[in-house]
């Protein structure tokens, strides 16, 4: 099996194919078997977090650049064969949907249970069902 359970300061770690995955919360042991990532070496060398690895599915094909984090309940998914464009440090919260053949933009925060069918430009935080732009991030602030 490839899934390798051990404690780390008093917190649960989880190796998935490789991944490591750490629980904040030590009462969490065990990992759904409801994820369905179709190439999780590419993710792993895109260095994508995953810190609640429950029911996330992305289709074949999506890219996904580096840093980014995904939360669970995701989907990215295609819609007539053709996948979504994830930047680099993209932010997928909860219970997102990302469909299509779209573009995120770097530095990107997809809101808990947004629904996004449409290209979102860097540096953005969309929301809603179907996703909207509510405020664009400020990166400058983010540089020293």
């Amino acid at each position: 099996m490839f899934i390798k359970i051990m404690q780390e300061n008093a917190r649960f770690v989880i190796k998935f194919f490789g991944i490591k995955i750490t629980f904040k919360n030590p009462f969490v042991n065990q990992l759904a078997n409801a994820c369905c990532i179709t190439d999780i070496e590419y993710f792993k060398k895109q260095e994508t977090c995953f810190p609640h690895p429950v029911g996330i599915v992305i289709a074949k094909g999506v890219i996904v650049g580096k840093n980014c984090t995904i939360f669970q309940n995701v989907t990215i998914g295609s819609k007539d064969y053709k996948t979504p464009v994830i930047g680099n440090s993209v932010c997928i919260y909860p219970n997102s949907i990302i469909i299509g053949d779209i573009t995120i933009g770097d530095n990107c925060v997809i809101g808990a249970g947004a629904v996004v069918t449409k290209d979102v430009p860097d540096n953005a935080i969309v929301v809603g069902n179907p996703a909207k732009i509510i405020k664009y991030l400020d990166v400058k602030s983010y540089d020293n």
